[in-house]
């Protein structure tokens, strides 16, 4: 019933790419984007000029390719951490590197399909549960800066997301920047075209090696179940008549490639994701249109506002970022309690509150294990 409803959808039989529907589910997936590239070039100290163009361009190819609202985002748990502990650039990128070689040689393989269908979903949400603690907590953090300020954040974002008007990301970001004109933070004369600075990074074995160990093995597992499962399922039920576009190896070997050649220009680690299909489609994206004029956006910020960017970023106020991630937190959360079972519900616990307190790889294993002894238990 439900895929017949989907499929009648006008605006999946059209073949218009560029309407303002599609304009308006560009920006449907910025409110989990925004806040992670805010922390990039402000803690981490990354060149948005990288950041944007890798990212418009791999949205660009996406949406070619696949013709569909599948955005790219983030990998949270690398960047999850990479904030938490203030990463350098280079193990940011290397990181990111290292996994894109795993997962191109995966895609290669041809049996990512069968490893999927292994991975426990009880562990993946502890997973995210622990890194929606990791988040909110730095988050806190961030907005303990001014409390007022944070509060009426809080309540935009709420607000927004209730009556789906525009999306708070973006509101906040204007919040911002009227803060710092007002506060002489930010100048007027700031805002001028220029072209960027673009910083070239080459990949560090031992920053590979030691960013893997900390955050890789974790955001690995997160990924084979929220892009391989959760993205792959929505997808289908959203498009029925393309669910033969996606499956588990074109997925991997995509997300393979364009985080091996993103980090040499300082591009984040990138994922697709379930979240933001979801948030395209609830804007109106229907087509690989959104996905073309969100990168031509975001190219358009990274080739001519770079400079504008770093300044606006570098003294953007805490207690709004602090409440972006916090609302970011809050979504995470309420995913790992997706489908609640009050007989998983200990070992999801369990294995959060490892996350939180030691890492997110040291979380895994022992959830894994403890899966492993009271799986017969847990049915």
């Amino acid at each position: 019933m439900i895929r017949h409803s989907l499929s009648d959808d006008p605006l999946i039989k059209s073949k218009k790419k560029f309407t303002l529907r599609e304009l308006g589910g560009a920006f449907g997936d910025w409110g989990t984007l925004i806040p992670f590239i805010i922390g990039y070039i402000s803690i981490v100290g990354l060149n948005p000029a990288g950041i944007f163009i890798c990212l418009g361009l791999t949205n660009i190819i996406i949406g070619i390719k696949f013709n569909l609202p599948l955005p790219v985002q983030p990998q949270k748990t690398i960047g999850t951490i990479a904030l938490s502990q203030k990463w350098t650039p280079s193990l940011v990128i290397s990181t990111g590197f290292g996994t894109g070689i795993i997962w191109m040689l995966l895609g290669l393989t041809k049996q990512l399909n069968k490893i999927v269908e292994k991975v426990p979903i009880i562990i993946v949400r502890g997973i995210q549960l622990g890194l929606g603690l990791i988040l909110g907590w730095n988050a806190i953090i961030l907005a303990s800066e001014n409390l007022i300020l944070a509060l009426i954040s809080i309540v935009i974002i709420l607000i927004l997301a209730k009556y789906n008007i525009i999306p708070s990301a973006i509101v906040l970001v204007v919040l911002g920047i009227i803060i710092m004109l007002f506060t002489e933070g930010l100048n007027i004369t700031s805002f001028f075209f220029t072209f960027p600075k673009i910083s070239f990074y080459i990949p560090n074995l031992m920053d590979l090696l030691y960013g893997m160990i900390i955050a890789g093995i974790g955001q690995f597992f997160l990924t084979l179940t929220n892009v391989m499962i959760a993205t792959i399922i929505l997808a289908r039920d959203l498009f029925p008549e393309q669910s033969e576009t996606l499956n588990a190896n074109n997925l991997s070997f995509n997300m393979g490639i364009m985080n091996i050649f993103s980090p040499f220009l300082g591009g984040i680690p990138l994922c697709h994701g379930s979240g933001g299909l979801a948030a395209q489609y609830a804007f109106g994206a229907r087509t690989g249109g959104s996905m073309i004029l969100e990168g031509i956006i975001e190219i358009i910020l990274g080739v001519f506002f770079s400079n504008t960017l770093l300044q606006i970023f570098g003294e953007f106020p805490a207690s709004i970022f602090g409440s972006m991630l916090l609302y970011t937190a809050f979504l995470l959360v309420r995913v790992s309690f997706k489908n609640f079972n009050k007989k998983s519900f200990l070992l999801i616990l369990t294995t959060a509150l490892i996350c939180f307190v030691v890492s997110i790889s040291v979380g895994f294993l022992i959830g894994l294990i403890l899966y492993i002894v009271f799986k017969n238990k847990l049915k």
